[in-house]
């Protein structure tokens, strides 16, 4: 009988503790954030690429079903990159794996007609030059794809050259795209083996671009237009290292107090601006690129 009794107690004292152990608490998501880049979903394969990434995340989560239902409805082309807006969270990979995952918790907007800005990978930067057979000649255009990203197109026809600025770079798709800097068109080229092939809107491949060089910063107009900036700043006592020079770099960074002021009176004379134009178009100047696309407006300076 004692037996008894204390096998009871002993049940009901388990039971007690047993009722006081506390509930297993849920892991502590983290709070979820907005992300921009490019979305891809095929049968098993959900990748989402922000933009100035070169690796696509893996993609999964509650609004994952939001973003198909959009996704299959704005689909053209099978396996088609779609610039998407998002929240969600990074979380480490199942298995053990590095890779991380995003979490997409809530969709916001999709738009195939933008883009993310193409990411230069400096080891595919030089120059890339194809001769192109057209009516009464031929037509010689080189890619000049620069560290970091900015770009120029030279393109020769009888002797005559133009120069298209933009930026370059690879795109979610690992193309290598030109984007012309205001946005007025594209070009898409396949690379490999030192050649860029130009591929055309109907699918078919165009013109073949073969590495010829490095990329050459000082060329064409940019390059005349930085050699003039360091001769007026040498002039006045400054140290400008023309090879630095970035189209973005302001010319108060460059030019001060007096410098500029030369630069001012230099601009006059070498631009061939009259009254109007040097207190409208050369007061709106304020960097590098702004005075390229001065120089590319006006005659040739004489220096």
């Amino acid at each position: 009988m004692r037996n008894a009794r204390s096998g009871l107690f002993a049940l009901i004292f388990i039971g007690i503790c047993w009722g006081c152990t506390p509930p297993a608490t849920p892991p502590v998501l983290p709070d979820p954030v907005n992300w921009e880049g490019e979305l891809r979903l095929l049968s098993g394969d959900s990748t989402f690429m922000p933009c100035g990434a070169r690796r696509a995340l893996r993609i999964t989560g509650p609004g994952l079903d939001s973003l198909s239902r959009r996704y299959s409805w704005l689909r053209m082309v099978p396996g088609q990159w779609i610039k998407t807006w998002c929240q969600g969270y990074l979380r480490a990979g199942e298995g053990g794996k590095g890779d991380s995952v995003l979490v997409a918790t809530a969709y916001q907007h999709m738009d195939p007609d933008v883009f993310c800005p193409p990411v230069p990978v400096d080891s595919l930067s030089g120059t890339y030059t194809a001769q192109i057979p057209m009516p009464g000649g031929v037509r010689s255009e080189d890619l000049v794809f620069l560290p970091g990203g900015d770009a120029t197109i030279y393109t020769q026809v009888n002797g005559r050259e133009t120069e298209t600025y933009g930026r370059w770079g690879l795109d979610s798709g690992g193309n290598v795209v030109f984007a012309e800097e205001n946005g007025r068109f594209m070009l898409l080229f396949v690379h490999g083996s030192g050649r860029l092939t130009r591929q055309l809107p109907s699918g078919r491949m165009g013109p073949v671009h073969v590495w010829s060089g490095p990329a050459e910063r000082l060329r064409g107009i940019f390059g005349r237009t930085v050699r003039w900036l360091d001769a007026v700043a040498t002039a006045n006592g400054g140290t400008l290292h023309a090879e630095e020079v970035r189209p973005a770099m302001s010319l108060d960074s460059i030019f001060q107090g007096p410098a500029r002021a030369a630069l001012d009176t230099s601009a006059k004379d070498s631009l061939n601006l009259d009254g109007p134009d040097l207190h409208g178009k050369w007061a709106a100047v304020s960097t590098v690129r702004d005075v390229v696309h001065l120089v590319r407006s006006r005659p040739r300076p004489n220096r």
